[in-house]
């Protein structure tokens, strides 16, 4: 559903200059644990299989990298997409099966291994790095209770942190034969988060040769919340039989990650002016408000605007959208009953109530586009 705009705290604290800079490896740390005499501590396989990833690496040869955070999507109670594997097929994750035997491909499994592929190859070229998880658990590593409760510890460990970008990891869900790649960021983004979504977005085509669904807008949680630029990558449909035998497979996971990787490479050789440390929007207000806080200037947005919807919106002062405005977003709605009219560029489509974006009502998408399964 496109985001209702909740209003966030602000940091006066301005970014250094360039996106990019050397340190020292780094993850989410782990709980303190009090030691009692002599004991044996167990090592996590994620943390093993991190550090050979790390040291098959090969040697940095481009810019230095930022510090980053990468954000397996779902986890613990939160499965994400699910596809449906031949019998017997191996996938180096954990076994998954249904209650008529089936044998499943559970997307959060499959986002924590890209993720940990990812971190390791990042370290290995020399980038500091956070992970919002490294179990089948919700953000920081702790019980699955809420999605928001989820959600806002993933973005809070990394504004937190106060890392350089953000990049989330997942893959996709809709019809049995919709395919390919596609990558987000905020409708209201920086320059930057824009840049890093098409870098990115170029490598894991050219990685996976899958269709091209470009890079494109959305309000997702972990994109409107988080104070740097932020991405989210869907590598591809887990409902496509095709496409979900594919991500079964550790060598192409391994692709994913890299393809990744090298997207953050490329953007961070590129030395792009850093944005303010900020919250991209704050709003929406029906009202137009007294004042804002330093940093953001006010718009007054139409009725279809899917942050805004027709009242005052703080955006980061500066804000200025690349092609004037002309680019739609992918959803307008839902509604609960069928609307008069929608926007010129958008047809209507009634959705069935599992639909995650339109809940069994009235959605406008993009005309000659299929209903997104916008879960974020």
């Amino acid at each position: 559903m496109p985001p209702t705009g909740e209003t966030a705290r602000c940091s006066q604290r301005t970014h250094p200059a360039t996106l990019g800079r050397p340190g020292p490896a780094s993850t989410l740390p782990a709980p303190a644990i009090r030691p009692r005499g002599h004991t044996i501590r167990r090592v996590r396989p994620t943390t093993i299989l991190a550090l050979v990833i790390a040291l098959a690496a090969p040697a940095a040869a481009q810019a230095a990298l930022p510090y980053i955070a990468v954000d397996p999507g779902h986890g613990g109670g939160d499965t994400g997409a699910t596809g449906i594997l031949p019998p017997g097929t191996q996938t180096g994750l954990t076994p998954r099966t249904d209650a008529q035997g089936r044998t499943l491909l559970l997307e959060k499994d499959i986002n924590l291994d890209i993720a940990i592929r990812l971190d390791g190859w990042l370290r290995g070229q020399g980038a500091r790095t956070l992970m919002t998880r490294t179990q089948d658990l919700a953000g920081g590593d702790r019980p699955y209770t809420t999605e928001g409760a989820d959600l806002r510890a993933r973005t809070d460990i990394a504004n937190e942190a106060k890392v350089d970008l953000f990049v989330s990891v997942h893959n996709n869900a809709l019809g049995t034969t919709t395919s390919g790649t596609e990558t987000f960021h905020y409708y209201y983004s920086s320059a930057a988060s824009r840049l890093l979504a098409q870098d990115v977005q170029t490598q894991m085509v050219a990685a996976l040769g899958l269709p091209d669904r470009g890079v494109k807008t959305a309000g997702f949680y972990v994109l409107r919340n988080t104070r740097m630029p932020a991405i989210l990558v869907e590598g591809g449909f887990l409902t496509n039989p095709t496409e979900a035998l594919l991500l079964a497979d550790p060598n192409v996971r391994q692709r994913i990650a890299e393809a990744i990787g090298r997207g953050i490479a490329t953007f961070s050789a590129r030395s792009v002016t850093a944005p303010p440390r900020l919250p991209p929007t704050i709003g929406p207000w029906r009202t137009r408000p007294a004042s804002v806080p330093a940093g953001y200037r006010l718009v007054r947005t139409g009725v279809g605007n899917p942050v805004g919807k027709g009242g005052w919106l703080a955006v980061v002062a500066g804000f200025s959208n690349p092609d004037g405005g002309r680019t739609l977003p992918a959803t307008i709605g839902p509604w609960r009953t069928r609307p008069s009219s929608v926007p010129t560029g958008y047809r209507l489509v009634k959705t069935g109530r599992g639909n995650a974006v339109g809940k069994g009502g009235w959605l406008a998408v993009l005309s000659g586009a299929q209903v997104p399964a916008a879960r974020r």
